[in-house]
């Protein structure tokens, strides 16, 4: 089954706030030739985490705590959320978002800049000496979350030009600015979409800018749906894009949307969870101080390893 993450289930701070050990690792692979001289190859575009909640002995309470969810998820069968105390927020600075894809997959664009699409996801960027190193952001504290575009705070609603954040992905959706039906497509090298008038959407935009398509029928679909297209020209009531639809074919026009363009700043702030699962399907615990009462006890786990999920 897929690596399920149950984003309700949060490894309680106050565990935390006793004791924890971490590990960060990237994976390289080095080839040492007989002369010393080394080949390297990374083999993953970022680290993998692990921790320990099994450093001290903890009161009776706070191991039922741990015991408690290492049944809720199933030994390692669940994923569940655990706040890293060494990286889990991204300032306005640090925080970016990358344009996405239809599919989720994929880079378009520029990240932390619009591409004209409505999807993108939460990255947070580290920079040293010039050199960027960005890390996906899956599970953001939604009610922590503030969104920028442009510098200008973004409002959480339907309207146009807002958006929603969804805490199970991280993934940040707009609703269009502008939206327009389009009464017929001119396909050949260049595609011209035509309006019936020149507002909302031929108004909206201008050239150089991008224009995303959706709805269109007929074997131009595969080419313009669900994508943003560099337009090349305006008219009274056209938009010319540079998408070539030589030889294909329109039965529905579909809608022309305007979202977030490249030369908007997309940046947010924040605070977010990474996504764990218990190592191991056992759990052992020694008592190393016993007490009549059970809030008097202390319980050892020799080891309590998680492991960072890979979400894709």
């Amino acid at each position: 089954m897929p690596a399920a993450v149950l984003d309700n289930v949060i490894f309680p701070d106050e565990l935390i706030a006793v004791a924890l050990r971490g590990r960060k690792r990237w994976a390289t692979e080095i080839g040492v030739n007989q002369g010393g001289f080394e080949e390297r190859n990374s083999v993953t575009t970022s680290p993998l985490r692990k921790y320990d909640a099994g450093l001290v002995a903890r009161t009776g309470a706070q191991w039922a705590a741990i015991d408690a969810l290492h049944d809720v998820v199933q030994g390692s069968l669940y994923g569940f959320l655990l706040l890293d105390p060494t990286n889990n927020a991204a300032t306005v600075g640090e925080g970016l978002m990358r344009p996405l894809p239809a599919a989720l997959r994929g880079t378009l664009g520029a990240v932390g800049v619009g591409y004209g699409v409505p999807s993108y996801r939460l990255v947070k960027r580290r920079t040293l000496a010039g050199i960027n190193a960005d890390r996906d952001i899956r599970k953001p504290l939604s009610s922590s979350v503030a969104l920028l575009r442009g510098g200008a705070p973004v409002t959480i609603g339907a309207s146009a030009g807002n958006a929603a954040i969804d805490a199970v992905n991280g993934n940040v959706t707009f609703v269009a600015d502008t939206s327009q039906a389009i009464s017929s497509i001119t396909v050949g090298a260049t595609t011209v979409l035509n309006f019936a008038s020149g507002t909302p959407a031929v108004a909206a935009f201008s050239v150089g800018e991008r224009v995303y398509l959706s709805g269109i029928t007929g074997t131009a679909g595969a080419a313009l749906n669900t994508l943003s297209h560099a337009i090349t020209a305006k008219g009274a009531t056209s938009l010319t894009i540079g998408t070539s639809t030589t030889g294909l074919a329109v039965t529905l026009a579909g809608t022309a949307y305007k979202y977030p363009q490249a030369s908007e700043t997309l940046t947010w702030s924040g605070s977010f969870y990474t996504p764990v699962r218990f190592e191991q399907d056992e759990l052992d615990w020694a008592m190393v101080a016993g007490a009549a009462s059970a809030d008097d006890r202390l319980i050892e786990g020799p080891s309590v390893p998680l492991i960072e999920i890979r979400i894709p």
